[in-house]
């Protein structure tokens, strides 16, 4: 009985080691503050193909964090982000931040656009813009998705962490209210 108390300690000790070890390395929007594209290689992460990207979006709604910037910088407060990329590259965006409500959470409305893959890049045009005017670059680590700017103010930083795909259109809280 002793014996076996005492491998009943040392796996507990084990377990809460390895559990305890793997909440230092979640990977969060906070955490990827001001994250080069370099650091992200240097870490041995290879940029996805389109096809690989073009495989995760199609027909699902990807829902995600935004991350901060020296170019952008988020001021402590969270912004959200859906979008859906429908098989006919259109898309569906909105998103959500705490910047001027507090704790509740204001919303834009629907914004509809086009995707399309360009150079294995992800880009976006949103209303009757002529041009695919948003280009990102994507970064998988086993778990989450780094979304990286090629273009604009944001070019060579993290820009956005995806954090779920679902089958469909789906628009969860805080989008649904």
């Amino acid at each position: 009985m002793t014996y076996q108390k005492i491998l009943l300690t040392l796996f507990c000790l084990i377990v809460s080691a390895c559990s305890s070890s793997n909440k230092d390395t979640v990977v969060t929007a906070e955490s990827l503050k001001n994250t080069t594209e370099t650091s992200l290689q240097n870490r041995g992460l290879i940029p996805l193909s389109g096809g690989e990207i073009t495989q995760l979006i199609i027909n699902k709604t990807v829902t995600g964090e935004y991350v901060s910037t020296p170019a952008i910088p988020l001021w402590n407060y969270r912004s959200y982000w859906m979008e859906f990329y429908n098989k006919d590259g259109s898309t569906i965006y909105r998103y959500c931040d705490t910047a001027s409500v507090g704790n509740k959470w204001g919303c834009s409305k629907k914004l509809t656009g086009q995707w399309k893959i360009f150079d294995n890049k992800l880009c976006l045009k949103y209303r009757n813009s002529k041009h695919f005017t948003h280009c990102f670059r994507a970064y998988y680590d086993n778990e989450n998705y780094m979304i990286v700017a090629t273009m604009g103010e944001t070019a060579g930083y993290v820009r956005g962490i995806a954090t779920k795909a679902t089958e469909g259109f789906i628009e969860e809280a805080p989008f649904n209210n």
